[in-house]
């Protein structure tokens, strides 16, 4: 049974270096999966975490450290695996029978990929929301970052930028923004 009541919001973080600087034998790996869940019936935003993954093939850069606050001391002593985070995911918020919604196709896309290279059942429905895309068709213009975007509607945004937990809060205002108009 599928359930209309909440929509899933996640933001991906995931491990990144400068420009030119990728060392060798290392590749984007997931290392925070924020996500929340925004009730559609009055706009509140519940369950807001972060799951934290310790990368299998890359080290934390200093310049990702810099981007997204995560040190590799912090994924060391806080992180799960990948499997765990996916389990506890599922279990936690019903996600294989809600939609769920990121800002933009990174988030669903890297999911997918670390999923299937992992083995990892993939912890979401089929239904994918993309408000990125959403908003560019609604508004017929190339689309814009979340922040951008937010401040065009006179939203704050709460928290900090590329803190996963925050993004999707954020995201999740936005979206029920665009939606209850």
């Amino acid at each position: 049974m599928f359930l209309y009541d909440k929509v899933i919001v996640i933001d991906i973080e995931a491990t990144c270096w400068a420009k030119g600087e990728v060392p060798e034998n290392s590749k984007r790996e997931i290392i925070e999966i924020g996500i929340c869940k925004l009730n559609m019936s009055d706009g509140s935003i519940e369950d807001k975490r972060s799951y934290l993954i310790k990368p299998l093939y890359s080290e934390i850069s200093e310049y990702c450290t810099n981007l997204t606050g995560i040190t590799a001391e912090k994924l060391e002593k806080e992180g799960v695996t990948f499997q765990q985070a996916c389990s506890n995911i599922k279990n936690r918020y019903n996600s294989l029978h809600r939609t769920y919604a990121g800002y933009g196709g990174f988030d669903k896309s890297i999911m997918e990929s670390q999923c299937s290279e992992l083995g990892v059942k993939f912890p979401f429905s089929e239904t994918y929301l993309d408000l990125k895309v959403m908003l560019s068709l609604m508004s017929g213009e190339k689309p814009i970052g979340l922040l951008k975007e937010l401040e065009a509607r006179n939203i704050s945004f709460e928290g900090s930028a590329h803190s996963g937990a925050d993004d999707a809060f954020n995201t999740a205002k936005l979206l029920y923004h665009v939606l209850k108009k």
